[in-house]
C-alpha cells in the first residue's frame, strides 16, 4: 500500500481543497493494485495446480510409454478432460516424439516436438512441460500439458466486476462490506476444492484425493507399523459397452460398477474412481496377501455378473493388479505404479483375473524398456540380419521352401531371440520397420542368387497381424517386389493360426487380395487354434505348418502322431502342402515322411544360415519349386 499513500499525499499537494478528487483517486490506484495482484495470483494459482497435474499424470502414464502402449497413454491422458482448464495433454517419447496425447477441440494445440522442460504463459495458454521418468530411469520422455487461461479472465471478469460493486457502495458500508465478501469467495473456493476431491460420474474419490488418501495410509504405518494392500482395477470390455449402448449408458455401468467395488469391500476401505474404466481401492490395514486375494477373487465375481441395459445385458471383467504396503513400496507413486504394473500382468495373462506385483514383474519392464531402446538403435544402424532355413521333401535333398527368418546381434556380440524382442516389437510399434527391412533384404537375397544362376524356390516371411492389416501393406509389398524385379509369387507369407482367428474377417478380403496377385500364403503354428476345416475352406491357403509341438512328440507319442496324420490328410482333402516345422531326429522325419507329410523343416534338415551357406544348398538352372 506504500505507492497507495504516495500517490495521496502527491494529490493532497497539489489539490488540498479536492478531497473528493483524492479519494477517488487514491480508489483508481487501490483497483488497478487489487487487479494486478489478483491477476499474478491467479496465473501462480493455475500454474502451481497444472503443475501438480503434470507431475502426477506423468507418473502414472510413465507405465504406458514404458509398456509402448499409445492405446494406454490416451486413455490415462484422457482423464485430464475432467480438469476444464486443460486443453491438450502430449506424452512425448525419448527421442522429443508424439507417442500419446489428449486434445479437448481442434485443431490440436500441442507442439510436434517436445519443448524444453519449463513453462511458458502466452496472452491465452499456459504450457507446462514436465520429465517423465520410470522407476529411476530419467527422462524416458516428457509430458506436456496445455491449459486454457480462459477460467483465468473469467474469474477475473468476476473479480472487477465484483469489486467495481464493492467500490460503489464502499463509501455506505466500508471495510465491513468487503471483508463479508473476501469471507464468501474464501468460502466458495473452498467448496470448489471439495468437488476437487470427487469424481463427477460415480461420486466416489478421484484420482487426487486417492493419492492423498495413499499418502496418508502411508504415514500412517510409518508410524503404527502393519501394512495395507492397494489395488489398480482396470475394467475389461468397457469400450464395447460405450460403442454398443452409447456414453450415457456407460456412466451408468460405471456408477453400478462403483456399487459393486463398495458393497464388496468393508466401509473402512479407500474406493476411487482413477479415471475412464479404472478404479482404484485401498484395503486398510490388510497386510496378509492371502486377504488381499480373496478381495481380488470376490471382486472379479462381482464384475463377472451381467450389466442389465434395458431388454439386453452387457458383460466385463475385472483385472487387478496388487502392491503390499510397505514391501511394495512407501510411496503413493510407487505403489500406484507397481499396482498398475501387475495390473496390466493380469490383462497380458488373459483378463478377469489378479496379479501381485513383484520384482520379477518391475525387472521384466526393466528389460523389456532396454530391448526396445536397442531395438531402435538396431534398426538405425542396421544391426538386424536375415537367416535362411531350407524345407526339404527329404533329408539330404534340395530345398523345395525357404523360410527368411530376422536376427539380432549386437555389436558386442551377444543376441537377443527373435521370441523375446519380436514381441517388444509389436507392442512399441516397431514391427513394422523390422517387417520392411526382412521383405527388403529377402528381394535383394534372391536377385543375387538368381544373378549367379540358382534356381531359388519360393520364400516364406513371417508377418505380424498388425503389420498385415496395415493400410498400405499391400500396396508396399508389391511396390518393393516390383522395384526388385520379382513377382509375388516369389514370396510366401506366414500368418500364424492364433492371430489368424482373432480378426478373421478382416484378415480374410486382405488374404484374397493378395492372392490374387500372386502372392502365397501359409498358415503357420497350425493345430494350436480353431483347425477347423469350416475357415481353412474359405481361405486362399496353399500350404499348413504343423505346430512343432507335435512335431516334438513324435513318433512315440499316439495322440500326436494322431493329430499330425489327421491335419497331412485335412490339407491334402483341400488342396494344401503340409509342412511340418521343428524337425530334430531322423525319426521325426521318417515318421512324417511315411504319414505324407510334403515338406520338412529343422535343426535335422538344416538350421538357419546365412546367405552364403544357403547358396551351396541351391542347384544351377532349372525351375524354382
Amino acid at each position: 500500500m506504500k505507492p497507495a499513500r504516495t500517490a495521496r499525499h502527491w494529490l493532497l499537494s497539489l489539490f488540498p481543497t479536492s478531497t473528493a478528487l483524492v479519494v477517488t483517486f487514491a480508489l483508481v490506484i487501490a483497483f488497478i493494485l487489487l487487479v494486478g495482484e489478483r491477476w499474478v495470483e491467479e496465473r501462480r494459482s493455475l500454474l502451481d495446480e497444472v503443475e501438480m497435474q503434470a507431475t502426477l499424470v506423468g507418473a502414472n502414464v510413465s507405465i504406458a510409454l514404458a509398456a509402448g502402449d499409445p492405446q494406454m497413454g490416451n486413455e490415462m491422458l484422457a482423464a485430464m478432460a475432467k480438469a476444464p482448464d486443460i486443453q491438450s495433454t502430449g506424452l512425448y517419447g525419448p527421442e522429443g516424439e508424439l507417442f500419446a496425447h489428449y486434445d479437448r477441440e481442434k485443431p490440436s494445440t500441442l507442439p510436434q516436438t517436445s519443448p524444453s522442460v519449463g513453462h511458458v504463459f502466452t496472452s491465452g495458454q499456459l504450457l507446462i512441460t514436465v520429465p517423465v521418468a520410470y522407476s529411476g530411469v530419467e527422462d524416458i520422455g516428457t509430458l506436456v500439458v496445455v491449459a486454457s487461461l480462459d477460467g483465468i479472465y473469467d474469474s477475473m471478469l468476476y473479480f472487477v466486476a465484483s469489486l467495481l460493486g464493492t467500490i460503489g457502495v464502499a463509501s455506505l458500508l466500508g471495510v465491513m462490506v468487503t471483508g463479508g465478501l473476501r469471507d464468501r469467495m474464501k468460502r466458495a473456493e473452498h467448496d470448489l476444492h471439495l468437488l476437487a476431491l470427487y469424481d463427477r460420474v460415480t461420486g466416489l474419490s478421484n484420482r487426487y484425493a486417492f493419492e492423498l488418501a495413499i499418502e496418508q495410509t502411508v504415514l500412517r504405518h510409518q508410524r503404527d507399523g502393519g501394512g495395507s494392500a492397494l489395488l489398480f482395477i482396470d475394467v475389461d470390455g468397457f469400450k464395447k459397452i460405450n460403442d454398443r449402448f452409447g456414453h450415457a449408458s456407460g456412466d451408468l455401468v460405471l456408477q453400478e460398477i462403483g456399487r459393486r467395488i463398495t458393497y464388496t469391500l468393508r466401509a473402512a476401505d479407500v474406493v476411487a474412481r482413477l479415471g475412464g474404466d479404472e478404479f482404484g481401492a485401498i484395503l486398510v490395514n490388510t497386510s496378509n496377501p492371502a486377504d488381499a486375494a480373496h478381495v481380488a477373487e470376490n471382486l472379479v465375481r462381482e464384475a463377472a455378473r451381467p450389466f442389465l441395459m434395458g431388454a439386453a445385458s452387457a458383460h466385463i471383467g475385472f483385472s487387478i493388479g496388487i502392491a503390499m504396503l510397505p514391501d511394495d513400496g512407501e510411496a503413493a507413486a510407487t505403489l500406484m505404479h507397481h499396482a498398475d504394473l501387475a495390473m496390466y500382468h493380469a490383462k497380458s495373462l488373459g483378463k478377469s483375473n489378479y496379479q501381485f506385483f513383484s520384482d520379477t514383474l518391475d525387472n521384466a519392464v526393466r528389460r523389456r524398456l532396454d530391448i526396445e531402446e536397442g531395438l531402435r538403435r538396431a534398426i538405425r544402424d542396421r544391426e538386424l540380419s536375415v537367416m535362411y532355413q531350407p524345407q526339404l521333401a527329404d533329408p539330404g535333398g534340395v530345398p523345395l521352401g525357404i523360410e527368411a527368418l530376422v536376427r539380432w546381434i549386437r555389436p558386442d556380440g551377444s543376441s537377443i531371440t527373435p521370441a523375446e524382442f519380436i514381441p517388444v516389437a509389436e507392442e512399441s510399434g516397431l514391427i513394422a520397420d523390422i517387417g520392411d527391412f526382412v521383405l527388403q533384404q529377402v528381394c535383394d537375397d534372391i536377385t543375387a542368387l538368381r544373378q549367379r544362376g540358382l534356381a531359388v524356390p519360393t520364400v516364406a516371411i513371417n508377418l505380424s497381424g498388425r503389420q498385415f492389416l496395415r493400410r498400405s501393406f499391400a500396396g508396399d509389398m508389391m511396390r518393393t517386389l516390383h522395384a526388385s524385379g520379382l513377382t509375388p509369387s516369389d514370396i510366401e507369407i506366414e500368418l500364424t493360426e492364433s492371430v489368424l482367428m482373432d480378426r478373421l474377417d478382416e484378415y480374410r478380403q486382405i488374404m484374397a487380395d493378395l492372392s490374387a496377385s500372386g502372392v502365397k500364403i501359409a498358415i503357420d503354428d497350425f493345430g494350436t487354434g480353431y483347425s477347423s476345416l469350416s475357415y481353412l475352406s474359405k481361405l486362399p491357403v496353399s500350404k499348413l505348418k504343423i505346430d512343432q509341438s507335435f512335431v516334438q512328440e513324435l513318433p512315440h507319442k499316439a495322440s500326436s502322431r494322431s493329430i499330425v496324420t489327421g491335419i497331412i490328410s485335412m490339407a491334402h482333402a483341400l488342396g494344401l502342402r503340409v509342412v511340418a516345422e521343428g524337425v530334430e531326429t531322423e525319426a521325426q522325419a521318417a515318421c512324417l515322411l511315411e504319414n505324407g507329410c510334403d515338406l520338412l523343416q529343422g535343426f535335422c534338415i538344416g538350421r538357419p544360415m546365412p546367405l552364403k551357406q544357403l547358396a551351396e544348398l541351391l542347384p544351377q538352372g532349372g525351375k524354382r519349386a
